[in-house]
């Protein structure tokens, strides 16, 4: 359920009744977990334990079984054998281990409860009832009926003697600091984890159920041919031609690399292809990021209708990021028939290049697609170094929201070349439409 804006989650308190938590909590409560000594030695763990918390919050209980965790988390074939192989059986069963260690610690009484629900691998939450004091009566020790029940068996503190109405008052303060201690531990850790710029920017892809697909360019480097006329108003994309490439510029690996991390930092799976060996139907299928621009042929079709996308000026000999406010300008363009190396020099021209970052939940797939690509290579290893730093991305949060919510976001960049090396990505325009 919602509630002013939060998904609320029904967890069961360990008096039998229900208490509404929201996602967020659970999932700080999550990185409490993974980042304490009991897990941080075990990767197969957090990632078990990652995954099935995640799909529950997503609403994928039902589909959390031991063929989708062998596939999804320890990457096992679709068709491999459960009979033979007991990878999920025997993460499950550390994994529970794991917790019971963790739980154990006095340390972490208080704290939202994890666990997985007997005899499945479904992830079950539950919250602490405070013990009370030892020598407390035995009507205030019993409870394990209702909260009214228990609530109706405690007599008033002005009707107890005077050594029991001080255990009373010990366990009412005891469940009260309980609370304190959960909720400032749940605020505290908010504070200290607050998502930074390149978090949030990232998230949506994050939070996409499935694997990621990076498409990576893979046509010649090189000027694409005029494009068709576009009917009805549609802007014409440029044409790339038909060859095939069986290297990637090294700009392009660069940014690939530094995406993968990002993503896997993140706990998503990554399948990396060949812009040629990608199909429409293998972008329905979950979130992607696509390498390149004008090496990129998905590049080119799914931004053309957003304010920038990428054009070609034939008769200029231009490639240029275009603004569909600003038609008629050609300040972000490279030359098609300039030299693509550059050796500087006292003399030497200054070589610049720009890049064009997208991401958005694109009309034609119904997916989040995040698009990183320079009009050269030097522009996208530009654009690949600042997704990835998080203090370059600050310079986006000051100027517009990175709100996950409303993933549409454009960004222009530009960099100037040094010897065959771009340098910082400067922010040029940014679009939030």
């Amino acid at each position: 359920m919602t509630v002013c804006g939060l998904v609320m989650i029904e967890v069961e308190a360990e008096d039998g009744t229900a208490v509404a938590v929201t996602a967020e909590m659970v999932r700080a409560q999550l990185e409490l977990l993974v980042q304490d000594d009991v897990f941080r030695s075990s990767k197969r763990s957090v990632a078990f334990l990652r995954y099935v918390v995640e799909q529950t919050l997503n609403g994928s209980a039902n589909q959390i079984k031991e063929r989708t965790i062998g596939v999804e988390v320890f990457d096992r074939k679709p068709t491999y054998d459960t009979n033979v192989d007991h990878i999920v059986r025997t993460a499950a069963s550390e994994l529970r281990k794991r917790l019971a260690i963790y739980y154990g610690d006095e340390n972490h009484r208080c704290e939202l409860r994890m666990g997985l629900v007997p005899g499945s691998y479904i992830p079950k939450f539950s919250l602490p009832v405070p013990t009370p004091p030892e020598g407390t009566s035995p009507a205030l020790k019993n409870n394990g009926g209702s909260s009214e029940r228990l609530a109706a068996s405690v007599p008033s503190a002005d009707r107890l003697p005077s050594v029991a109405r001080t255990l009373w008052k010990t366990w009412v303060f005891a469940a009260a600091a309980c609370a304190v201690v959960a909720f400032c531990a749940w605020f505290g850790y908010g504070r200290m984890h607050r998502m930074t710029s390149q978090q949030t920017f990232w998230k949506p892809v994050l939070d996409t159920p499935g694997p990621v697909l990076l498409v990576i360019g893979d046509v010649p480097n090189g000027p694409p041919t005029a494009p068709t006329p576009g009917s009805d108003g549609d802007i014409a994309t440029p044409q790339l031609r038909p060859a095939i490439s069986r290297t990637v510029p090294f700009g392009d690996a660069v940014t690939m690399s530094r995406v993968v991390g990002e993503l896997e930092k993140g706990g998503k799976k990554v399948m990396i292809r060949k812009e040629g060996a990608s199909s429409f139907a293998d972008l329905r299928e979950g979130p992607a990021v696509l390498i390149g621009a004008f090496n990129n042929e998905w590049s080119l079709r799914l931004t053309r209708q957003l304010r920038f996308n990428l054009a070609l000026d034939s008769d200029r000999h231009l490639i240029y990021i275009r603004d569909s406010r600003n038609p008629a300008s050609r300040d972000w363009s490279w030359g098609t028939n300039l030299p693509t190396d550059h050796r500087g020099g006292p003399h030497s021209p200054v070589l610049r290049d720009f890049a064009l970052i997208s991401r958005i939940r694109n009309s034609e797939t119904g997916k989040v697609v995040v698009v990183i690509g320079g009009l050269y290579a030097y522009g996208t290893q530009s654009a690949g170094e600042f997704l990835t730093d998080p203090q370059m991305m600050q310079a986006i949060s000051a100027a517009v929201s990175l709100d996950p919510a409303h993933p549409n976001l454009q960004i222009v960049l530009g960099t100037t070349v040094t010897d065959e090396a771009p340098g910082p990505p400067r922010v040029l325009a940014v679009s939030k439409e």
